[in-house]
C-alpha cells in the first residue's frame, strides 16, 4: 500500500472543510446566512455578471484545454499536478452536486437556480486558483484575487449564501492537494 504524506495545509484545510459541514448540518450558519445577505446590496450589472460567469464552465473548460496543452507541448505528457487538477475538478463538481442534493438549501433569490449549498461557480474558481498558484506561484495572489471575486459576485447577486461560498473556497484546495498526494506529487 501506498503511503500518501499529507502536509500541515492539508490538516489545516481538513480540519476547515468538516468545520464547515458540521456547522452546516447543524444549522449554525443561518442566523450569519442572512445578516450576510441582508447586509449585501444586490449587484446585478453586467461587470458583476460577467466576472461571476468566469466561475462557470465557459471559463473553466478552456482554462483546462489550456493547461493540458502547455503540458502536452512542453513535455508529451500531462504532468501529475495538472492530472490532479482535472480530477479535482470532475470529482469536486459531482461532490458538490451531491452535497447540494443532500442539504437541499434553497437559495436566497430561489427563481435563479435550484439547491445553494455548496457553490459550483466558487468551487469551479477556487479550484482552478489552487492549481494555477500552485503551477505559477508568482501569480498565486492573482490566482486567488479571482476566486475571491467570483465568491463575492455570488453573494452580491444573492444567488448563494455566505456558508455556500466560504465551503467552496476551502474545500477546492483541499481535495486538490489530496489528489496531489494520492498521485504521489511531492510537496515543493
Amino acid at each position: 500500500m501506498t503511503r500518501v504524506k499529507l502536509d500541515r495545509n492539508f490538516l489545516i484545510l481538513t480540519v476547515i472543510v468538516a468545520g464547515i459541514l458540521l456547522l452546516q448540518a447543524t444549522g449554525a450558519f443561518d442566523g450569519l446566512n442572512e445578516r450576510v445577505n441582508s447586509t449585501l446590496p444586490l449587484v446585478d450589472t453586467p461587470l458583476v455578471n460577467f466576472l461571476t460567469a468566469l466561475g462557470g464552465d465557459l471559463f473553466l473548460i478552456p482554462f483546462a484545454a489550456l493547461v493540458v496543452y502547455l503540458d502536452w507541448r512542453g513535455k508529451g505528457t500531462i504532468s501529475r499536478k495538472t492530472l490532479a487538477f482535472l480530477l479535482a475538478t470532475i470529482v469536486g463538481l459531482v461532490t458538490v452536486g451531491g452535497l447540494k442534493l443532500l442539504f437541499a438549501e434553497p437559495r436566497p433569490r430561489p427563481e435563479y437556480g435550484t439547491y445553494a449549498f455548496p457553490s459550483g461557480h466558487a468551487f469551479r474558481a477556487a479550484v482552478i486558483a489552487a492549481y494555477a498558484s500552485d503551477r505559477w506561484r508568482k501569480y498565486a495572489f492573482i490566482a486567488w484575487i479571482y476566486a475571491v471575486t467570483v465568491a463575492l459576485t455570488r453573494l452580491l447577486l444573492h444567488y448563494h449564501w455566505f456558508s455556500d461560498v466560504l465551503f467552496s473556497l476551502f474545500f477546492a484546495p483541499w481535495l486538490y492537494l489530496l489528489l496531489k498526494s494520492l498521485l504521489g506529487v511531492k510537496p515543493e
